[in-house]
């Protein structure tokens, strides 16, 4: 038995944001509907460069554990069809600009009408309220716009992107959390509620200690490339062959740390006694270490900090990362079967639970693969379904 087994998602979703929060809810055991265009479906699935057997690796990543209806929601049919699965759903998602479900006739106050334990999760560039609200957001937009990105890069360097989309998929998770958080609170009360949530919102909250920081004194904090504004040394040293990324988090590991790279001297120093005055200090911390960290490679620096426990670890690829035997261990890469790309992998599901095991239930599917079965389940006869193909309603 999964989580969500039961649980009905509507998936009005495309990119990358909602179609993760959509995803995240398939892989807990919803039975995810995705909602697309006839004919061409979803953006994602044209989207390149990348494609297996012309199937986009941008769409296969994120829209697993769902099935596929086509319907054309500018024919009232459309929408009637729509209005009738929205009556027996539980969950709908989706990242329209704000105002255009309820163009539709599908926005949240259209839909509960129908159907009022539904939860209604929107998610968008910059909320559903506010002076913003109809703006158009991308995850680069939003990395800007939320602080992430004046405190990433190098200090005398330009602002930097974070090279993962963490806006996005940060407000999937979000949205994702609501939605449970959500359900829970429909058990209680037999209501549902709408979930808005944004790519904005989700880049602060990302800015949990500079925004504390920022609250307590007005201190703005400042690129610091791989280094911490809050731990010193904390941050990623150049080795014989290549960068190795350690963090002293306390004064036993700061003291052990010099111990083993034969700096012992340092923590007497004045200006590196304790970890407020090294952070100030970062600098002239850094210039001490850095010889001595050139001096071996970054796998005899890993054998020796972890037989005294200092955190450490290599800068990896992304294909070093996933062929990493922890990550390997913990099942984070999974292999299924595509009916047009063939086998393909994928990442897995990164939370655990210990009664429910995640597996791929259903492929990334195909454009319109279920709209037989999921017409044919509210009651329209084979007959009526070759109509709707015909008149290009689905």
């Amino acid at each position: 038995m999964q989580p969500l087994d039961g649980i009905t998602v509507l998936d009005f979703t495309q990119f990358l944001a909602g179609s993760y929060c959509a995803m995240l809810l398939g892989d807990l055991g919803a039975n995810v509907i995705k909602i697309e265009k006839p004919e061409t479906g979803e953006v994602y699935r044209a989207y390149g460069p990348k494609f297996i057997q012309g199937e986009s690796t941008s769409f296969l990543s994120v829209n697993r554990n769902k099935r596929s209806l086509t319907l054309n929601l500018k024919d009232p049919r459309g929408v009637s069809l729509a209005l009738r699965l929205i009556e027996k759903a539980d969950v709908l998602v989706e990242n329209f600009k704000p105002g255009v479900m309820e163009g539709l006739g599908l926005g949240f106050d259209q839909a509960s009408k129908v159907n009022p334990r539904l939860i209604f999760c929107s998610i968008s560039g910059f909320g559903q309220t506010g002076p913003y609200r109809n703006r158009g957001g991308f995850d680069l937009v939003l990395q800007g716009m939320s602080g992430m990105m004046s405190v990433t890069g190098e200090a005398d360097g330009p602002p930097v992107k974070v090279g993962y989309p963490v806006t996005d998929m940060g407000a999937g998770i979000y949205g994702a959390f609501g939605i449970l958080a959500a359900l829970i609170y429909r058990n209680t009360t037999g209501r549902g509620q709408w979930v808005d949530t944004s790519l904005l919102e989700a880049g602060l909250a990302w800015s949990l200690l500079p925004a504390g920081n920022y609250f307590a004194d007005g201190e703005i904090q400042k690129r610091s490339g791989s280094a911490s504004s809050q731990n010193a040394p904390y941050q990623a040293f150049e080795t014989s062959d290549g960068f190795i990324n350690l963090g002293t988090g306390n004064e036993k590991l700061w003291i052990k740390f010099c111990e083993v790279i034969g700096l012992q001297h340092l923590p007497s120093e004045p200006r590196f006694k304790n970890n407020a005055l090294r952070v100030e200090n970062q600098r002239d911390l850094a210039k001490e270490i850095e010889p001595v960290m050139k001096r071996k490679t970054t796998r005899e620096w890993m054998k020796l900090l972890d037989e005294v426990e200092i955190p450490c670890g290599p800068i990896y690829t992304i294909g070093e990362a996933l062929n990493d035997p922890q990550v390997l261990s913990r099942k984070m890469v999974m292999e299924y079967n595509h009916p047009k790309a063939g086998k393909v992998k994928s990442l897995g599901f990164p939370v655990k639970l210990s009664e429910s095991e995640f597996h791929v239930r259903q492929h990334p599917p195909l454009l319109g693969e279920h709209n037989l079965e999921i017409l044919a389940s509210l009651g329209l006869s084979q007959a009526e379904i070759d109509q709707l193909v015909r008149d290009k309603v689905i």
